[in-house]
């Protein structure tokens, strides 16, 4: 997991510490490749749905709302190469 100091109102663990699993991560890099939930899944050996589920967490914990401003957010903080 890679943890972040981030002055958001995103939720936290600890004082200004937010987590992304890896999990949540490789989705998020799939995402910035262009892939969909489901092709995303067929790569990883997941579900679609699982996919989806990664993602939502990660909007939550960046504090964005959609695929886009998550792959925008996560490349801002450098999670992203």
């Amino acid at each position: 997991m890679r943890m972040l100091k981030l002055e958001t109102s995103a939720p936290t663990i600890g004082p200004d510490l937010v987590v992304l699993s890896h999990r949540q991560l490789e989705c998020l890099s799939w995402a910035e490749a262009g892939k969909s939930a489901r092709d995303t899944g067929q790569i990883l050996g997941i579900s679609q749905r699982t996919v989806e589920k990664h993602l939502e967490q990660a909007y939550g914990l960046l504090g964005v709302r959609t695929r886009i401003q998550a792959v925008v957010r996560a490349r801002q903080l450098g999670l992203l190469d």
